[in-house]
């Protein structure tokens, strides 16, 4: 009898202590979990849907220029004058860079004497011919003389031609890839220029975009350098829409041209949400 009561007050014993573990290790949960909870941040749900809704009609884009060019020696001759720097700007027709052309110069003038000296040997042929002194053949040789000669005098004037090279359009020199003195090889880069007088937006959207966004949309374009938006308008739309990422590409442009912004820089277009209905 003793040793069943002993027995019993022994697993009366375990049995508190299991309970009192469990208890224990319940309240420890509890409070983990209530500790959780306080250290949670409150989430505004409705500001963050909002947020992500906007987002949702940004893209990323770059200022492009009208045009950029780079412009190559057309001869083997040294640099003159190259007088416009990096970053200058220039007008349509400016001498950019001018090449040291004297014996060019000098054979042009042989080739032009050369050419009088033909045409005036057919002139006298032609005159011995009226007056029987001079055969067909004769005034065809000094008329094909001329022809080549006349031939020889336009192809270095042609040459004479590439010695200098003139600003295509109003612009700026964006690199010099030589100086003066130098001699760049035929077809050599010599200067990088653009035509930053009318700049252009280059984006990349989403083509389900298409739906809604068509010329003339108009979006805020925040340029990344300058931290300052500007109004801008889509210009013409891409021709293709590429399959595999399923998006366009759009152009844009500023309303009102930016004074402070150049080609190059980066930002992001921002346009309002379509209509729902």
């Amino acid at each position: 009898m003793v040793t069943m009561k002993k027995g019993l007050l022994a697993t009366a014993a375990i049995l508190s202590l299991t309970l009192s573990q469990a208890a224990f290790a319940g309240s420890a949960v509890d409070a983990v979990e209530r500790m959780a909870s306080e250290s949670e941040p409150t989430i505004d749900r409705t500001t963050t849907g909002s947020v992500a809704s906007d987002a949702q009609y940004d893209a990323r884009g770059v200022v492009m220029p009208n045009a950029e060019v780079t412009l190559g020696a057309g001869i083997a001759a040294s640099i003159k004058s190259m007088p416009f720097k990096e970053g200058s700007t220039f007008r349509q027709g400016d001498n950019l860079v001018t090449f040291d052309c004297g014996r060019q110069e000098a054979d042009l003038r042989g080739a032009k004497a050369g050419l009088g000296k033909a045409a005036s040997i057919y002139s006298s042929k032609k005159r011995l011919k009226s007056r029987g002194a001079a055969g067909s053949q004769e005034v065809k040789d000094a008329a094909a003389d001329v022809a080549a000669a006349k031939a020889n005098a336009d192809g270095l004037a042609q040459v004479i031609s590439l010695c200098r090279i003139d600003a295509p359009f109003n612009g700026r020199v964006v690199e010099r890839h030589a100086e003066t003195f130098e001699i760049p090889a035929a077809n050599a880069p010599i200067l990088t220029v653009v035509d930053d007088s009318a700049l252009e937006l280059d984006l990349i959207v989403s083509s389900k975009w298409l739906r809604w966004v068509k010329p003339g949309t108009t979006f805020d374009f925040a340029v990344d350098e300058l931290g300052t938006s500007f109004r801008a308008k889509v210009a013409r739309l891409g021709a293709k829409v590429d399959a595999v990422s399923q998006t366009i590409k759009l152009t844009g442009t500023f309303i009102k041209r930016p004074q402070n912004v150049l080609a190059g820089m980066s930002g992001t277009a921002k346009f309002a949400p379509p209509p729902t209905n």
